[in-house]
């Protein structure tokens, strides 16, 4: 082997040098939260277009019936209480990761059902959000308030990822919510609708939508995942 083919045989086998890798951008979506008015089986839930919705009162929709194949959905409808709320993603951009539900809050011999934290991790273009639906009890029984904010917060501070809650808060502003959770509230003014959401994910054009059959209107939003919040 002559000097000139031994130093190619030799080349070849040197680690090659790295491409450095890129840095992670914003990735802008939109996501609604959207309160559905369980006391009958009329839904708007057709006309809410968004990547993530986040929805209440769903007792009486299969969700998964309302929207088709083009949406993944997270909803137990075998149980009364659990299909109250839903977690809805858009399959063309949105990538479902784990899903379960955490305890909200027990009646306590309230009329109501269980409340229950309903989430589902999900990737959009890289990056991973944990999102979540929950409805807060009603102010006639705001005493299980302060058990619901509790269990909520310790939730939130389990999570490996960054949150974003779609929620009926049944309260304008939940100031004390937001400070046990650690998240910021995001919501047009006088609205008991709106999102908590981990301080850096950014809210732009947040605004409601018609009411269509529900006594709600639904709440939509323009976010923004920094860099830093990506892993």
């Amino acid at each position: 082997m002559g000097p000139i083919a031994r130093q190619q045989r030799f080349a070849s086998v040197l680690p090659q040098p790295k491409a450095p890798s890129a840095k992670p951008k914003p990735v802008t979506f939109t996501i609604a939260t959207v309160n559905d008015d369980f006391t009958d089986h009329k839904t708007n839930l057709r006309k809410v277009k968004a990547a993530v919705v986040l929805a209440q009162e769903t007792k009486n929709t299969r969700v998964r019936e309302v929207r088709g194949e083009k949406f993944g959905v997270h909803q137990n409808t075998a149980r009364a209480d659990q299909a109250g709320t839903s977690v809805l993603w858009n399959k063309e951009r949105v990538h479902a990761m784990a899903r379960g539900y955490a305890v909200g809050v027990k009646p306590q011999g309230a009329k109501m059902l269980e409340r229950w934290i309903n989430f589902t991790d999900v990737n959009v273009d890289g990056a991973e959000v944990r999102m979540v639906s929950v409805h807060r009890p009603p102010k006639r029984y705001a005493r299980l308030w302060p058990d619901f904010d509790r269990n909520l917060a310790a939730f939130v501070k389990k999570s490996p990822l960054p949150v974003i809650i779609g929620m009926d808060a049944n309260q304008e502003n939940p100031r004390r919510l937001a400070h046990l959770t650690g998240l910021r509230w995001h919501a047009p003014k006088g609205s008991i609708d709106g999102f908590l959401a981990t301080r850096g994910i950014r809210f732009e054009k947040v605004r409601r939508l018609p009411k269509g059959t529900s006594d709600h209107h639904p709440v939509k939003a323009t976010i923004t995942v920094a860099p830093r919040l990506m892993k």
